[in-house]
């Protein structure tokens, strides 16, 4: 059993992670601005607890870090086209709450030191090869909806220059689908069987086999559905 902080629980994935959670016997703490979102049987259960904050907010954060184990993140920017309304920030919002968020667990008093983080393929990995598919993909979302594809660049850089002391694993993630396939490869852009989609559910069961399995600390694996 694991006391977990959810970060990004009440979309559609976070939701997904956060019922797996529960059913694998985990403690978790769900940090969201806006808790109404969840649904009963998630905001009711006995194993929740539930923080209501900003990302922005140093001392909440720190007070749901600290009675912690590990943090599971679902956080991302949306990709609505820039320009548009709802569009993602351009002052790269994810990006400075990761780095407070890392900050807050290298203190000498947080017990925390593990983060598995949603990422997608917008984030480059030395051990990627060329793969047009995943090239395209992500040209198509750096053309269409900049601001987003930066802080999502911007979230990897962070992670890996202010990650000293913490075990960090960016979880990269294609297309998202709605399947209930669990059943994902990992590995790198490129590499054999990485196709363009993954499941929410498989990248739920990615994440808390990660947690027992620790193969990727210090590393950003591709997930890809089998």
């Amino acid at each position: 059993m694991t006391r977990l902080l959810i970060l990004g629980g009440t979309g559609d994935m976070g939701i997904i992670l956060i019922r797996k959670a529960l059913d694998a016997g985990h403690i978790v703490t769900i940090y969201a601005r806006n808790p109404a979102k969840l649904p009963e049987d998630i905001s009711c259960h006995e194993s929740v607890i539930i923080t209501k904050g900003e990302l922005t907010d140093e001392e909440s954060l720190r007070h749901a870090i600290r009675n912690t184990h590990t943090i599971v993140s679902n956080l991302g920017p949306g990709t609505t086209p820039s320009h548009f309304p709802g569009a993602h920030p351009s002052d790269l919002p994810l990006s400075k709450a990761f780095s407070l968020i890392l900050r807050i667990m290298k203190e000498p008093d947080v017990e925390c030191k593990r983060i598995i983080l949603l990422g997608t393929v917008s984030i480059p990995d030395p051990h990627d090869k060329r793969d047009m598919a995943i090239w395209t993909l992500v040209q198509g979302v750096k053309w269409t909806a900049y601001d987003a594809y930066a802080d999502e660049v911007a979230i990897g850089e962070t992670v890996r220059r202010e990650g000293d002391g913490v075990e960090w694993t960016i979880v990269r993630v294609p297309l998202l689908t709605k399947s209930e396939n669990e059943a994902v490869v990992a590995g790198y852009v490129g590499g054999p069987k990485m196709g363009t989609y993954v499941s929410r559910a498989g990248f739920a069961a990615f994440c808390l086999s990660e947690l027992v399995k620790r193969e990727w600390v210090l590393k950003a694996p591709m997930i890809a559905s089998k």
